[in-house]
């Protein structure tokens, strides 16, 4: 730690017996919103950013220089985590690896009631979006809310193969 390196001097103590404590608890106290990380602070609306894999490649290269794809389906969920207030969701913006937008996914406005779950579906036969895919899903509140839970889920079952995972969404501007 580093409160007990500052204090060992070579024949020597610490000036005062609760030195140590005291410089504890201030490099704690300095370090508080490290401690708290995850909890992030109300707001009236951002756009979300989301990783969406519609394929994805693997495997070794072939003499045509390609891999192997699987196409996953998706299951993009817009959770509102307040309590006590609604969000609405305003846009999905579905877009492909390469930027472009291929569409709207959400043709009006959504109200999400509090604890309320959004879900938009990317099917597995689906691949123009490629493995760089992804959503921007702008939101907004009329008072500040707690940031929702933007995740998708990946997945494709079959016999003798399955895979699962989630990419989380993060906010990249607010309102």
């Amino acid at each position: 730690m580093i409160f007990s390196r500052i204090c060992r001097q070579p024949r020597r103590r610490c000036a005062h017996p609760g030195g140590q404590l005291a410089l504890a608890l201030a490099i704690v106290a300095s370090n508080a919103p490290v401690l708290a990380e995850g909890i992030e602070p109300p707001t009236r609306g951002q756009t979300v950013y989301v990783p969406v894999y519609s394929e994805i490649r693997h495997g070794n290269l072939a003499a045509t220089g390609r891999t192997d794809v699987t196409l996953l389906s998706v299951l993009v969920s817009v959770r509102n985590t307040d309590p006590t207030n609604s969000i609405r969701v305003v846009s999905a913006n579905y877009y492909n690896t390469d930027g472009v937008l291929l569409r709207n996914s959400l043709p009006a406005p959504r109200v999400i009631p509090p604890f309320g779950t959004f879900e938009l579906f990317v099917e597995q036969r689906e691949n123009i979006g490629g493995s760089g895919a992804n959503y921007a899903i702008k939101w907004d509140a009329t008072v500040p809310v707690s940031q929702p839970t933007i995740e998708a889920l990946h997945s494709r079952f079959q016999a003798g193969f399955s895979a699962a995972f989630i990419s989380r969404g993060r906010a990249i501007s607010e309102p």
